[in-house]
């Protein structure tokens, strides 16, 4: 182990998962961009992927999914709508219900994007090793329950 790599062995966890973090999006809106695909947030990126192209979810819903409060996801959709990548609608039951769904336009950005992450991914596990990136992904999984 060379002195450098000791020293960022040495870093907190919270320091190594936020760079983590900051090497996705910023690859992400990056390959977005070569794209000719408009960048999304990680925040309207995590609504986008809770969605299928003909289900609708409630706000609630859509943020016990993505581990955020109604207020955060609330704010990322209606952003979302505003920019015609969602559908909002009157959902069923109670009467301040509201159904959320893909345009085909919020589908398209949704695909492409989760296209960039699956490579992102595959380019994470060649810099890890063969099988590493599961065993990050369980270990990730059992450290944070949902």
């Amino acid at each position: 182990m060379s002195p450098e790599s000791h020293h960022e062995a040495d870093l907190p966890l919270l320091a190594l998962l936020q760079r983590g973090v900051r090497w996705f999006s910023e690859e992400l809106v990056e390959r977005l961009d070569a794209a000719g695909v408009a960048p999304i947030t990680p925040a309207h990126a995590a609504v986008l992927a809770h969605l299928e192209p003909d289900a609708a979810l409630s706000v609630a819903e859509l943020a016990r999914r993505a581990g955020v409060t109604r207020q955060t996801m609330h704010r990322a959709v209606t952003q979302l709508v505003d920019e015609g990548l969602l559908t909002s609608a009157p959902g069923p039951g109670f009467p301040r219900s509201t159904l959320i769904g893909l345009t085909a336009a919020g589908g398209r950005r949704r695909d492409v994007a989760s296209g960039i992450l699956r490579d992102l991914e595959e380019e994470l596990e060649s810099r890890l090793g063969s099988g590493k990136l599961g065993g990050l992904r369980d270990s990730l999984t059992r450290a944070w329950p949902r």
